[in-house]
């Protein structure tokens, strides 16, 4: 016994780290993830700021098509994380390989269908959206030259959310700090035209995604094949791949994320009845409200990690607390950031909007979007958290029914037929994501999630 003593005297138990800094741990490198996204999302945009108005609303237009293509497959991404994370806490690491090749035999085939989509589509939809002919042509020839890099990104996100899942968020952020230099110069290069390139206008930004997506496939396969990744030793773990059971899991996050932008599209048309500049405006409202919810899905992915990992080993009270957690550290981030859309408007919109007239046209619904950016991200956040359960349906009801039922209808009521425009678009906005907050808040205080029945058939799910 004497000997026993001594022995735990000379080697103390290590300190269990605090919540705020295994969540810092995970939130970190994903919120830089996330920045440089932001970051090359917003230098995209201000090049087309030097074009005009046209470019922007087109590039906008554009963009909410490619989104609706580019979201089905976000549910493989869901369902990678939720699937790799639990079987790390449940000490079944080994079926990462397992999980990740049955999303790539998904995903690829998935990923070449959407770019035919989004290629044959394009020319019919955008035209429907924008009542303005040279507008709408340089849409489409945006999201034509974007369609390719669907089939590179059917690659890149199931290896992101895999190295995700198992709590190696900083190889994702790696890969994307190496990829953002390549796609800034490749954007610039194909919009402006160097040397022996012709400029391609509003077409070169969706050449710089394509670009940039090819290379960001080199990047993660090296890394993906090197000794200690996912796929080492894949030819050993093809035969137990499931592609059925990351189809189960991700199908209602791909719908959902699918709507959603389907309803951002929609938003865009109603936005369209009022003119370009307004489209102009919105495509500079839209980008600049996507930082704080990109910086938010990184708090919302490290909360789906370390609920999966908490669900693995059974501790359901100690997942919950981890939701609330990532909620917590939204609410005091994210505040700031709110109260700066509130107060400066101008700066933060002046680099992108260069005409006076559509400037002073998204002032106020800036200011009105900062009210809810607290909201927003605490949904977000708790939303991911019980994706990372495993329990996507009740993931994916919440933001489809409220865009659905209430948003897009609101929209079209106080936008057009009121005559409020874009300033009662972003109030609709804000209002609905407080009820948001509300609902979600509602049901991760309740233990469903815990255990949905779409994840028991999931590889390596455990017994959560």
């Amino acid at each position: 016994m004497t000997i026993t003593l001594q022995a735990r005297a000379a080697n103390p138990p290590m300190p269990k780290p605090s919540p705020a800094w295994v969540i810092g741990r995970l939130a970190a490198p994903l919120s830089l993830f996330f920045f440089i996204q932001s970051g090359v999302s917003m230098a995209g945009l201000a090049m087309l700021g030097r074009l005009g108005d046209a470019a922007l609303a087109a590039v906008g237009a554009g963009g909410a098509v490619f989104g609706v293509f580019l979201a089905v497959l976000y549910g493989v991404d869901a369902a990678v994380q939720a699937t790799i994370s639990r079987a790390v806490g449940a000490g079944l690491a080994q079926r990462q390989a397992q999980s990740l090749l049955g999303a790539l035999i998904l995903s690829v085939p998935l990923g070449a269908f959407l770019a035919g989509g989004l290629w044959l589509a394009a020319p019919a939809i955008l035209p429907a959206m924008i009542p303005h002919s040279p507008v709408a042509a340089l849409g489409v020839a945006y999201a034509r030259a974007a369609a390719p890099s669907l089939v590179f990104f059917a690659v890149t996100i199931p290896i992101n959310a895999s190295w995700i899942g198992a709590g190696r968020p900083g190889i994702a952020f790696l890969v994307t700090a190496l990829t953002a230099p390549i796609q800034i110069l490749a954007t610039f290069v194909f919009i402006f035209g160097v040397g022996v390139m012709a400029p391609q206008g509003a077409a070169g930004s969706g050449w710089g995604t394509t670009f940039a997506a090819l290379a960001g496939i080199f990047i993660q396969l090296a890394l993906a094949t090197a000794q200690g990744g996912p796929l080492r030793d894949w030819r050993a773990n093809l035969g137990h791949a499931d592609a059925r059971a990351i189809a189960s899991l991700g199908w209602p996050i791909s719908v959902q994320q699918a709507l959603l932008q389907v309803g951002l599209m929609i938003a865009f048309v109603i936005v369209g009845r009022l003119g370009v500049a307004q489209v102009a405006a919105a495509n500079v409202l839209v980008s600049l409200s996507t930082v704080p919810l990109q910086l938010a899905a990184a708090l919302g992915m490290a909360a789906a990690t370390l609920v999966g990992q908490a669900l693995g080993r059974g501790e359901t009270a100690e997942a919950r607390r981890w939701g609330w957690r990532a909620a917590g550290a939204g609410l005091v981030l994210f505040g700031p950031l709110g109260l700066l859309a509130l107060l400066a408007p101008r700066l933060l919109l002046g680099p992108f909007l260069r005409d006076p007239a559509t400037l002073a046209l998204a002032v106020t619904p800036l200011r009105v979007l900062g009210l809810g950016i607290v909201a927003d991200a605490g949904t977000r956040i708790l939303c991911f958290a019980i994706r990372g359960a495993g329990a996507t349906r009740t993931g994916a009801i919440i933001p489809f029914a409220s865009q659905w039922l209430l948003q897009l209808p609101l929209s079209w009521l106080v936008a057009v037929r009121l005559g409020f425009g874009l300033l009662g678009l972003t109030a609709i906005q804000t209002v609905i994501s407080l009820g948001e907050l509300a609902v979600t808040a509602a049901l991760w205080i309740g233990s469903s999630w815990a255990s949905p029945r779409a994840f028991r058939r999931a590889p390596g799910a455990g017994t959560g």
